[in-house]
């Protein structure tokens, strides 16, 4: 039985950014359980970079202008300091395999799923489903948990498809949010990434208390490519999910450790993790180089109170359109750097004045008194 110091379960954006760290100082030995075969080019992860990475020079596309629209309004925001960027899984992927294979004393158990896990004396042992069973000090769990979402988290649903074809020019700012009224609660955007002429990905979104179909979603994204004359374009590749906006606990007990969406990375008013992730990985690779334990990934009360009272303020409503004309009023009073160093969890001082300023006072206090009596209600989750 083959003994390891850290076990990844799954090969996600968390466990693959831990991977590429530790590959070059980490003096263990690591094993990776990944159920698929890999690369696989099936999600991206897209956020604005306020600071380089190890996958920086991985990014398929970058982008300095970023647009909101609803009622027919276009809003354009701009910033020549800190980029929007997209990076596709598979290159990210590639990446982190690259580290693996660097290392003969690591093991990467492909299109294997982990059966059983059993505590004892003091290390994991963990059945694989080809029949293996090898042990490990550490497991680092990204498999997606059970969750179970109260008032006011939500659930972000979305389809993408990439598409091929005439009449997709690469000019032009992302479309973070073109709000469409489609009568789902609590919103449905569009998303467009202008990638290189003649590709774009553009996915349907969907803010709601309740997960909806997937399928559902897809038709109706390919009745909107059609309504543009889309529809007759190459799909190159399809992706679609479902986020949970909720400030996910960290947990960790006798060395497991969740990580990544799972373990809490995940930003819940946004739905961004990949940067999140980063400087996770940055700190949990840095303990366990230095000989310490693994660092779980670490939470902003302050944040999370923010975006609970935001996502209520969203629940409450008042007329069809006010969750689009809220996000468009933040964009538009709120200058571009602050909003992007806010919406990656890393604002200054300064930046949260200008969001604080740009939400209508009244709904955001009474949003504020809800949320207060509400948030006793946890984020349930099964056990890993």
């Amino acid at each position: 039985m083959t003994h390891f110091d850290i076990a990844l379960i799954g090969f996600g954006a968390a466990t693959m950014s831990l991977a590429v760290r530790l590959a070059s100082d980490y003096p263990g030995r690591v094993a990776v359980i990944e159920p698929r075969e890999l690369p696989s080019d099936d999600r991206t992860w897209c956020g604005w970079r306020l600071a380089d990475h190890p996958f920086t020079d991985q990014a398929a596309q970058t982008w300095s202008a970023w647009a909101v629209s609803h009622g027919g309004r276009e809003l354009v925001c701009r910033s020549d300091h800190i980029p929007y960027e997209m990076l596709r899984a598979s290159a990210v992927q590639a990446r982190a395999l690259d580290a693996v294979a660097s290392r003969p004393d690591w093991q990467f158990f492909s299109r294997q799923t982990l059966q059983t896990a059993t505590y004892e004396k003091a290390h994991w042992r963990l059945s694989l489903s080809s029949g293996a069973t090898i042990t490990a000090d550490c497991v680092m769990d990204s498999r997606p948990p059970g969750i179970g979402l109260d008032r006011p988290w939500l659930w972000q649903s979305f389809v993408g498809r990439e598409l091929v074809g005439p009449d997709l020019p690469a000019t032009g700012p992302v479309r973070l949010m073109d709000f469409i009224d489609d009568d789902a609660p609590l919103l449905t955007f569009v998303y467009e990434l202008p990638i290189s002429d003649g590709r774009r990905l553009i996915e349907l979104t969907r803010f709601a208390p309740q997960r909806p179909s997937l399928a559902e979603l897809g038709t109706s994204l390919d009745r909107l490519l059609d309504a543009r004359g889309l529809a007759t374009h190459t799909i190159d590749r399809e992706e679609s999910s479902h986020l949970p906006m909720a400030p996910i606990p960290p947990t960790s007990r006798s060395g497991w450790m969740r990580v990544g969406t799972a373990g809490g990375s995940m930003r819940p008013a946004t739905g961004y993790a990949f940067h999140g992730i980063q400087r996770w990985a940055d700190a949990c690779a840095r303990s366990l180089i230095a000989g310490n334990n693994a660092s779980p990934p670490s939470r902003s009360r302050w944040m999370d109170w923010l975006d609970g009272v935001f996502l209520e303020s969203l629940w409450a409503g008042g007329n069809a359109d006010a969750p689009g004309a809220r996000f468009h009023r933040l964009f538009e009073c709120t200058p571009p750097e602050s909003m992007a160093r806010f919406l990656m969890s890393r604002p200054r001082l300064g930046d949260i004045g200008h969001v604080l300023r740009a939400l209508p006072m009244l709904p955001m206090l009474g949003a504020a008194g809800r949320y207060s009596i509400r948030r006793r209600r946890p984020v349930t989750l099964d056990q890993p």
